[in-house]
C-alpha cells in the first residue's frame, strides 16, 4: 500500500454531552403543566428544584405528592449528570469534598481568620449591622478578590448603593490594576441588577437561573433585600404576608447556592430590641426565618474608627471577633 493510500487517523476532540434539562422528561408532567410552569419562569430542571414543590403546587394546581416526585426526580437527574453534589456520598467523601472548597478571601487577615480563610460555596452568608458598619465594603472586597482571579459575580442591589467606581478604586489600591482604565476591564465580570422594590426583587430571583447557567458566578451578592420587605409591609396586619415572602426568598437563595455551587452573600439591616436591658440590644430584622436559612451569620458594628466583625452563628467556627478598618483597600487590617 502506497503512502498516499494510508489514511491518517483524525483526532476527534471529546465533548461532554449536553445535559437534558427539559421538564417534559419528568413522569406525569404534561404539556399543560409545563406551559403553566414556563409562564412563571420555571423552564428547566434547575428552576424546578429551586422553586420547590409547594410553589409548583401553587402554579400548576397539581397534588403535593406529584410535585414532590417531580422535584426528587429532577434532583436525581442533576446529581447523575454531576451538576450538583451527590446527596448520598459517604461522610469521608463529604469531608474530602468540603476540604477542597475554593474559598473567596477578603485579604483582611483578621476577617479571613474569622471565616476560616474565606467564603465557601454551597453556603449562605448573612452580614448584618447598622449603617456605616462596613457591610457594603465587605461585599466590595470579596467582589474584587473574585474578579481579579477571573471569577464572575452577580450583584443584586436593593438599596441603590453599588458604585462601580469604588470597585475600580479597590482594584487599584490592592495593586490588581495600574489605573482606572486598566481596572475597568474587570467590571464586565460583574452582572448587575437593580431591584427598587420587593416585586422586582422576587422577579429577578425567580428569573436568575438563566444568568447563573451562562455566567457560572462564584458568588451572588444581594445587598439590602430584607430591609425592602420591612419598608413595604407596614403594620402588624401585613406581618404574616411579609414573613411568607421572606421565607420564599430565603428558600430560593439557599437552593441557588446548592444547585449552582456558589456562595450567596446578603446584607441585612438591624433593629433595637427594647426588652434587652443589658448587653447589645441590636438584632437583625427578618426573625427566625432569616436566621435559620443562613449558614453563617456575621454581625458588623462600629467601634470608634475601627469596625468589629463577629461570627454569631456558624456550623464550624467559634463565636469570635475580628477588628478591621475601612479604607481605600475596602476592608483592611487595623494599622498598628
Amino acid at each position: 500500500m502506497s503512502e498516499e493510500e494510508i489514511e491518517t487517523p483524525i483526532e476527534v476532540e471529546e465533548t461532554k454531552p449536553e445535559v437534558d434539562l427539559s421538564l417534559s422528561q419528568l413522569a406525569g408532567l404534561g404539556a399543560v403543566s409545563e406551559k403553566k410552569l414556563n409562564g412563571f419562569g420555571v423552564t428547566s430542571l434547575i428552576d424546578l428544584c429551586i422553586r420547590g414543590s409547594r410553589e409548583l403546587v401553587e402554579i400548576t394546581g397539581t397534588a403535593k405528592s406529584k410535585a414532590d416526585a417531580w422535584v426528587f426526580e429532577a434532583q436525581k437527574i442533576l446529581e447523575g449528570a454531576g451538576m450538583v453534589r451527590d446527596t448520598t456520598m459517604s461522610v469521608t467523601e463529604l469531608m474530602e469534598y468540603q476540604e477542597n472548597y475554593s474559598r473567596i478571601p477578603t485579604k483582611c487577615t483578621a476577617v479571613d481568620e474569622l471565616v476560616g480563610g474565606g467564603l465557601v460555596p454551597e453556603a449562605v452568608y448573612e452580614v448584618y449591622g447598622e449603617f456605616g458598619s462596613g457591610k457594603t465594603q465587605f461585599c466590595n472586597s470579596v467582589t474584587v478578590e473574585t474578579i481579579k482571579d477571573g471569577g464572575n459575580i452577580v450583584w443584586i442591589d436593593c438599596e441603590d448603593t453599588f458604585k462601580p467606581r469604588r470597585i475600580q478604586e479597590i482594584l487599584q489600591a490592592r495593586g490588581y490594576a495600574v489605573d482606572k482604565d486598566d481596572a475597568k476591564k474587570f467590571l464586565d465580570q460583574i452582572t448587575y441588577f437593580y431591584t427598587p422594590n420587593t416585586e422586582h426583587l422576587m422577579g429577578t430571583i425567580n428569573g436568575l437561573s438563566k444568568t447563573l447557567q451562562e455566567k457560572h458566578p462564584r458568588i451572588v451578592i444581594i445587598d439590602g433585600s430584607i430591609g425592602q420587605f420591612r419598608e413595604e409591609y407596614l403594620g402588624r396586619g401585613t406581618l404574616a404576608e411579609r414573613q411568607n415572602q421572606i421565607a420564599r426568598l430565603m428558600t430560593h437563595i439557599k437552593n441557588i447556592s446548592y444547585f449552582f455551587n456558589c456562595t450567596v452573600l446578603f446584607t441585612n439591616q438591624v433593629q433595637s430590641d427594647p426588652s434587652i436591658m443589658f448587653g447589645d440590644p441590636v438584632k437583625p430584622i427578618g426573625g427566625n426565618i432569616v436566621g435559620h436559612a443562613s449558614t453563617y451569620r456575621m454581625y458588623f458594628k462600629k467601634s470608634g474608627r475601627k469596625r468589629i466583625a463577629r461570627m454569631v452563628d456558624s456550623p464550624e467556627h467559634p463565636m469570635a471577633d475580628a477588628e478591621f478598618t475601612l479604607g481605600e483597600r475596602g476592608i483592611q487590617d487595623v494599622e498598628e
